[in-house]
């Protein structure tokens, strides 16, 4: 498997298909575009998109532009000095992809000069939580972030 960032132009559409069903439900049938910078990709063997993490930063986030929608109902989580993941999603699970998209992360935050790693997991997400549990990361805290269907939140962070 090869991970990639920038995601290449020739998985964008995909990457964006991919996160866009996972973590906007009210968007289906409609892929936003996507900042390929702020994104990592999963390339399989055969050529096609494993997976794909998208990050947050100071300079922002995954999506090329935040939709009317979010930008009424998102609740952004506290400010961080780490790398968010804004958004991790794979193919396949328990393959590895999901692993390897994170260290991918921790890559980019180090090179970055970001202390950590952080994810916002909707409580009732319990195989994600259990994911990054197993990853290494450990609740920091808990709230009613992001969209307001998500429910509550807990925050985890992963030192680097």
């Amino acid at each position: 498997m090869q991970i990639t960032s920038p995601i290449p132009d020739r998985h964008l559409r995909e990457a964006a298909r991919l996160w866009w069903q996972a973590f906007a439900p009210l968007g289906r049938g409609r892929a936003p575009g996507i900042r390929a910078c702020h994104g990592i990709a999963a390339i399989g063997p055969d050529g096609r998109l494993a997976g794909v993490a998208g990050f947050r930063d100071h300079e922002g986030g995954f999506l090329a532009e935040t939709p009317v929608l979010a930008r009424l109902l998102f609740r952004p989580a506290p400010a961080t000095p780490d790398l968010v993941i804004d958004g991790l999603v794979v193919d396949r699970p328990r393959h590895g992809t999901g692993r390897a998209l994170l260290e991918a992360a921790a890559g980019i935050a180090c090179r970055s000069g970001r202390p950590g790693l952080r994810a916002e997991v909707a409580l009732r997400n319990r195989p994600a939580l259990a994911f990054y549990a197993a990853a290494g990361f450990a609740e920091i805290g808990r709230g009613r972030y992001g969209w307001p269907w998500s429910g509550p939140v807990a925050i985890l962070r992963r030192p680097l």
